[in-house]
């Protein structure tokens, strides 16, 4: 079994990085497809589910 690949870790990280980065910005894209007063329940449903 070889050890721990640098390359390995540091794809994870960035992909890692990328998806915290898609989270809001999914809520606040959501959240800009309803009415005005769900836009608060809206993005905090994305940030749940994701």
């Amino acid at each position: 079994m070889p050890g721990i690949n640098s390359g390995d870790t540091a794809w994870l990280l960035v992909s890692t990085a990328l998806v915290m980065l898609m989270t809001p910005g999914l809520a606040l894209f959501y959240g800009g497809m309803v009415q005005g007063k769900n836009v608060l329940s809206t993005c905090t449903e994305r940030a749940a589910t994701s």
